[in-house]
């Protein structure tokens, strides 16, 4: 290059470098003002967030608590069953809360702190249940052997509404988790928490160095403030670009936030597995996910397992992958016992015990999909849905964990049983079950599907079928009212009846049995569940009466005024019937069925309750009479087939119930405490050649039989006279009757004639 080209070279690049440096200012203005711009959305975000979405909380849901009293009829092993359920822990001794024990007569239990209100004083304390011959027959504090009439342990959660599509969390503040916890975290994720500013490079050089030697992943190198970040803000993906936005964003939360409300926000949202598509975050839902217990009922070998699983939760899933989560919760017991969380020996003990994650058939956080269904529904009369999604409402529901569960097996098993042995393809049949307490109309469990977790329709609410002879008792309930004269003991016509509808057409219903008896009692004809005593009965009463005093029961649809309604062609679902005979069960009084009992906000002060509230809807001489007849239906009856099963003592009350073509199987029955009514059919409304005794009441009858039932006493006792009476014709009996039997009558309606067996008795 020559002289000349290489001074005119260098004036180009003087000018050039007067030009940068003249425009860095400006530059450096820029990149300034564009940090700042970016740091600012970086801070609106995280505020947004943390200051907003992270602090709304998802209404929980509580099932009723359990209660045990002296008196009640309940064996070992059901208290045992009812205590698993309940989130208990069987050991061979009990030595803190949440702990029971059982020996040959006695179950030793240590209740949880706020579980026993009525011992003054007392937070959680061991007592002492002792039972004879499966009745609860004594109750003590076994720490000062004060006897207790009653205890009532704990509402358990149930579950959330969700704050958003398949998400839900249980948030908790810093001083409800347990300190073992908050060690262990420290110890296994972040060990200079305290000491950083949102990135701890030192961490990160010497967690890659420990991994590298280890061969496998046993430090993170990431802060918990990083983890955070990664949970609320960005995407999952590994790329440098990622993990500067990710440092960017840990200083602005250190900068923004205190340590105390960083660490209680990555206890409530760190990722910890997936339940079907509700992803688990937070501890205090884990902690229920995976071993049905408060996160502040854990022990150390527990608390170990979730810490550990912290960095891969699919890979150490304690469900699918047990082997590989027991090393990595004894990793992590190895580092407590290393930094003097616990001993040696301690953490040695802790290593031995088994994983004791719940089953995944008894998860309780997949839910009760039904039961939710028809609490939502409920709650949006009263609350938005932002409010049920976002203020921390706590729901104290109806729900009976373990009757749901017997409800919910019953119903899955028995289908099994009956698709194999009707040779029904399998998976065809569908039912729903409802539970409730017929004294208060609390609904104690729902099942609207035979694989109860399963979301979407909800049978128990939504079908609309005809329920054939389960509105039967509507009929005799108004035959039996003042002032139509009818009694148990009247004899109704069993003869073939034609009737002409408002089309022209002839409707000639039928018995079952396609037999004629000619007469017989009105007892009887509700007992055996007769279709022409009933139609007689019905159109002698008028159709619109029978409609009135299936409104008086609950039905509020409208009924339209058919000869078939009399026999049961209207439409209803499960939840409608077990209304109607939740009148008929509590001596006419009807009380609308409830699932909740009260609603607190996010700090404990009640601000709704759902009071009992009773109206006596059918007079109670009527719905004693029905009872009766009902319970005769299980002695010898169409739910006879009940007798081989339970005591006569029980004195069961029930009614069957198949539709035209069997197309619908249908069983409502109860005992003294619980009133259950079942379905059983198909979604495509195909017949299931099932009858109401063959289907619906297998159900009822396999549920039962795994619950505690209190005794039906005699409707009515002291208000009504029992007097003998000839079966066949309904007239008076003597002892030399073959055919007596003993009916009660609203005194003054009795028969005055004798029937001709009772020889040596004169007409009177």
């Amino acid at each position: 290059m020559s002289r000349k080209s290489r001074k005119a070279s260098g004036k180009t690049s003087g000018r050039r470098r007067g030009l940068i440096r003249s425009l860095l200012p400006s530059l450096c203005l820029a990149l300034l003002l564009a940090g700042s711009i970016t740091l600012l959305y970086i801070d609106v975000q995280i505020r947004h967030i943390m200051d907003g979405e992270i602090h709304s909380e998802p209404s929980h849901v509580y099932a009723r608590p359990l209660s045990i009293r002296e008196g009640d009829p309940l064996s070992l092993a059901r208290l045992s069953r009812k205590l698993d359920r309940y989130g208990y822990r069987k050991t061979n001794q009990i030595s803190q809360p949440g702990d029971y024990s059982i020996d040959q007569s006695k179950a030793n239990l240590f209740i949880r702190k706020t579980a026993n209100a009525n011992i003054p004083g007392q937070s959680a304390i061991p007592v002492s249940i002792q039972t004879q011959y499966g009745q609860v027959v004594a109750i003590h504090n076994a720490k000062t052997g004060q006897s207790l009439s009653n205890i009532a342990l704990e509402s358990p959660m149930i579950g959330t509404l969700q704050l958003g599509p398949h998400q839900d969390r249980i948030p908790l503040k810093l001083h409800q988790m347990p300190e073992t916890l908050l060690h262990a975290l420290l110890i296994m994720e972040d060990r200079k928490f305290s000491d950083h500013y949102g990135v701890d490079l030192k961490a990160i050089l010497r967690a890659a160095v420990s991994n590298l030697i280890s061969g496998e992943t046993i430090q993170g190198g990431s802060t918990i403030t990083q983890q955070l970040v990664k949970n609320l803000f960005l995407s999952p993906e590994k790329t440098f670009r990622r993990k500067i936005k990710e440092a960017a964003y840990a200083l602005v939360i250190e900068w923004r936030y205190s340590k105390t409300e960083i660490l209680e926000a990555y206890l409530n949202e760190v990722f910890l597995g997936q339940s079907g598509n509700r992803a688990i975050h937070g501890f205090p839902l884990a902690s229920e996910y995976y071993f049905g217990r408060p996160v502040w009922d854990l022990r150390p070998h527990e608390v170990a397992l979730l810490v550990g699983i912290i960095s891969a939760p699919s890979y150490y899933n304690p469900h699918r992958n047990p082997e590989r989560a027991i090393q990595r919760r004894n990793l992590t017991l190895g580092k407590m016992a290393e930094y003097g969380t616990l001993t040696p020996e301690a953490a040695a003990g802790y290593m031995q015990l088994p994983i004791g994650v719940t089953s995944r058939s008894q998860e309780k956080l997949s839910g009760f999909p039904a039961y939710f269904d028809y609490l939502q529904r409920h709650l949006r009369l009263f609350y938005s849905e932002d409010i049920l999604r976002t203020s921390g409402l706590d729901l104290h529901t109806t729900l009976d964990l373990d009757i749901q569960y017997a409800a919910q097996h019953a119903l899955s098993q028995t289908l099994d049983k009956l698709e194999i042995s009707r040779q029904i393809t399998p998976g065809t049949l569908q039912g729903a079950v409802i539970v409730v307490e017929p004294a208060s109309g609390s609904i104690l469990a729902v099942v609207g599907d035979r694989k109860a977790h399963n979301s979407g329709f909800n049978r128990a609410t939504d079908i609309e079928r005809q329920i054939g002879s389960l509105v039967k008792p509507a009929v005799y309930l108004t035959a039996l009212k003042p002032g139509h004269e009818y009694t148990l003991a009247s004899p109704l016509p069993d003869m073939p009846i034609s009737l002409v509808l408002e089309d022209g057409s002839r409707w000639s219903p039928k018995n079952y049995d396609e037999e004629y008896r000619d007469s017989v009692p009105l007892y009887k004809a509700l007992a055996h569940s007769y279709n022409l005593p009933t139609v007689h009965l019905g159109m002698a009463l008028g159709i619109d009466e029978t409609i009135k005093t299936l409104n008086q029961l609950g039905l509020i649809r409208e009924i339209k005024p058919y000869p078939s309604t009399l026999l049961g062609s209207s439409q209803h679902n499960p939840m409608e019937m077990a209304q109607a005979y939740q009148v008929i069960a509590n001596s006419g009084s009807r009380i609308p069925l409830r699932g909740l009992t009260q609603i607190s906000n996010s700090k404990g002060k009640t601000i709704a309750r759902f009071p009992v509230k009773a109206v006596q809807a059918i007079p109670k001489a009527s719905a004693w009479l029905v009872h009766h007849a009902l319970s005769q239906s299980v002695r010898f009856g169409t739910a006879s087939g009940l007798g081989r099963t339970f005591s006569p003592n029980l004195n069961l009350a029930g009614k069957t119930g198949t539709t035209n073509q069997f197309r619908d199987s249908w069983f409502a029955g109860y005992s003294g405490n619980l009133l259950s009514v079942v379905w059983v059919g198909r979604d495509d409304n195909r017949p299931i050649g099932l009858t109401g005794s063959g289907g619906a009441m297998r159900v009822w009858e396999a549920m039962m039989t795994n619950l505690d039932l209190a005794k039906t006493t005699s409707l009515g006792e002291g208000h009504l006279r029992f007097v003998q009476i000839d079966s066949e014709n309904g007239l008076l009996a003597s002892n030399e009757c073959a055919n007596r039997i003993s009916l009660p009558f609203v005194p003054g309606t009795q028969p005055t004639s004798y029937s001709s067996c009772a020889h040596n008795v004169h007409d009177k």
